[in-house]
Formats: structure tokens, C-alpha cells, sequence
């Protein structure tokens, strides 16, 4: 559950050039020296400082078509010198993992198109939606640039996908993709032509590549990633919201018994009941302190019968009621 750390220095550089006081912002989000990866919730701390003070709307757009990104170099470099646009996709999608597990990326390919489509990982779902468009809105553009970067020329999507919802204004998406714009889909997905994947390619020196791929190697293999069990029974969790799942459809959802479900989550310390409510308490300080959903609501989206049954859930946790916790986030 991380960011490159080098993403912090992205944003930093950027704030700095809108003319925000660079110097209170390296104190607040300070990387020590050395530190490869930061936490989800830093991240979306510097990006909700960054976007309040420059009362910036699109920040993750923004950020993708004026800076080169340095928290993309290493991916950029092997996309650079990859043998064709398909490889250099491929080897994209891999590589994505040095810049953060936020997002899980996989490529698609039919007769008329290539598209790359991401699912967030369910520890980063349950963050506010303002950095999550941010980080998506990020990608999306920086998927498109790669292509240009590669291709040498102006080349847009056929169309995007987009789980999340629509915004108010359409208007920086279409000026820089533009393209057909779909929202509140099951996933996020930018579909180009296959033609476009088709004309080119480039006569490398595929031992400068291996050598790139070498040269990371060990930090794929040493990042911070979590148990595949629990990433698996959060995404079965989550997938089936607003209803709240029963661990034995969740385990068939897993091609797993209830009973092998239960004895591998004890063997990891923890249990069905545990990753749930850790998932079902995240969720909901998220609808709070974004104050834009009632408690009926809250409990509706998170599975409960009743809003009572939620507040007692959310203050068995918390000792605050939900009306409690929301009034601090005011404070």
C-alpha cells in the first residue's frame, strides 16, 4: 500500500510553480532521506493541501501535461526502449508497480482496439474520491503521453471509461483526451485504436533494455506488497457493496471452502470479521469527512438494515458516534 516517494517531490514542484510557499510544504510532508515509498495517507494529505491552496479542481491533470514526471523515469526509460508499442505497453503495466500499487493495471487487446484498464486495490478504494480522480486523472494522461513520447505524434484515445463519477465540468477532459468520455463504469479503461499499435515500431539494442530491467530488478522484488489472501478477500468484499457478503460466498468468489477460507486467515492472524470491519470502519470515516452523504445513506452504502445498527458499529470502533466523528473533521 504505497507511492513512489518521489511522487511527493512531483507535486511539491508542481505547487511551487503556481506559487505556493514550497518551503511549509517540504516541512509538513517532509520524505527522509533514503525513503523509497509513502503511505496512502500521505499521499492523499499533500494532494488535499495542494489542491485546497491552489483551489485546484484538476490537479492530477494539471500536474500530468506540465511536469515531466520524475516518479516516471524509471518506467519511461524501458517504454522508451522497448522493441514495439505493444511491448512497450506491456512492459508498462509491469513496471507501474515501481510507482505504486494504487492502481492495478492490465492490458487488453481485440481485432479493433488495445486498452489499458485499471482497478483500484481495495485498500486505496476506500480513500476520499477527490485523490482518487487525482491519482486516476494522473495515469490516464501519463498512459496517453507515453504513447505520444513513443509514437512521435498526436495521438488521442477512441474513448475512456471511468469509474468514478462524472464531474461538473467535462471541459479539461475533453481538451486533452480528446475523445468520447463515459463515467460511472465498472472500471477504468483507455481504449486506443490498434492500428496505432499496428505502425509502429523501433530497431533497439535489447541489451541496453535487459540491462534497465536489470538494474530494477530488485526493487520489484522488494516492494511492499501485501498478502494475495486478503488482497483477494477485500476486492470480494468491496465488489459486492452496498450488500454486506457472507464469508462463504466470499470464499466461493475465491475458489475456496469456508473452512480452508477461515484456517488460511487465522494462519495470517486475522479474520473474515476482521478485514471487513477494517474495511467497513475506512469506508465509512471516508463518506464522513467528505460530508456530502447522511447516516441513512452511509449505511445503506456500507450494508447495514438500519442506520442504528451502523451508528453502534462505527462508535463499538471508534467510541465516537458518526455524527461525533464528522463534527470533528470540521474542527
Amino acid at each position: 500500500m504505497y507511492f513512489s516517494a518521489t511522487i511527493i517531490s512531483d507535486f511539491i514542484a508542481f505547487a511551487s510553480s503556481k506559487g505556493a510557499d514550497t518551503k511549509v510544504l517540504e516541512q509538513k510532508f517532509e520524505i527522509a532521506k533514503g525513503q523509497k515509498q509513502v503511505s496512502y495517507e500521505t499521499l492523499v494529505k499533500i494532494l488535499n493541501h495542494i489542491g485546497e491552496e491552489l483551489e485546484e479542481e484538476y490537479l492530477g491533470l494539471h500536474i500530468g501535461e506540465q511536469l515531466v514526471l520524475k516518479t516516471t523515469a524509471y518506467v519511461n526509460s524501458i517504454i522508451q526502449h522497448s522493441e514495439t508499442l505493444e511491448n512497450a505497453f506491456k512492459n508498462a503495466v509491469y513496471y507501474s508497480r515501481l510507482i505504486s500499487d494504487a492502481l492495478e493495471c492490465s492490458l487488453l487487446k481485440n481485432k479493433k482496439s488495445y486498452s489499458v484498464i485499471f482497478e483500484e486495490n481495495p485498500n486505496w478504494k476506500v480513500y476520499p474520491s477527490y485523490a482518487k480522480r487525482q491519482i486516476l486523472d494522473l495515469t490516464l494522461l501519463s498512459c496517453l503521453n507515453s504513447l505520444i513520447v513513443y509514437t512521435q505524434k498526436n495521438y488521442y484515445p477512441t474513448i475512456i471509461y471511468f469509474q468514478t463519477e462524472k464531474p461538473k465540468s467535462t471541459n479539461e477532459y475533453y481538451r486533452l483526451f480528446n475523445c468520447r468520455l463515459k463515467f460511472n463504469h465498472p472500471h477504468t479503461e483507455i481504449v486506443f485504436e490498434k492500428q496505432i499499435f499496428d505502425n509502429h515500431s523501433k530497431e533497439i539494442k535489447l541489451g541496453l533494455l535487459e540491462n534497465l530491467k536489470e538494474k530494477i530488478k530488485d526493487e520489484i522484488e522488494n516492494l511492499d506488497t501485501e498478502n494475495a489472501l486478503t488482497y483477494q478477500l477485500k476486492k470480494a468484499i468491496l465488489n459486492h457493496k452496498p450488500e454486506r457478503i457472507l464469508i462463504e460466498d466470499a470464499a466461493q468468489k475465491m475458489n475456496l471452502s469456508k473452512r480452508s477460507l477461515q484456517r488460511k486467515l487465522k494462519a495470517l492472524g486475522t479474520t473474515f470479521k476482521a478485514v471487513e470491519y477494517e474495511l467497513q470502519l475506512n469506508l465509512s470515516k471516508t463518506y464522513l469527512a467528505e460530508k456530502q452523504k447522511s447516516i441513512d445513506e452511509i449505511s445503506y452504502l456500507l450494508g447495514f438494515s438500519e442506520s442504528s445498527a451502523f451508528i453502534r458499529f462505527f462508535k463499538s470502533l471508534t467510541n465516537l458516534t458518526p455524527g461525533e466523528y464528522k463534527r470533528k473533521q470540521s474542527i
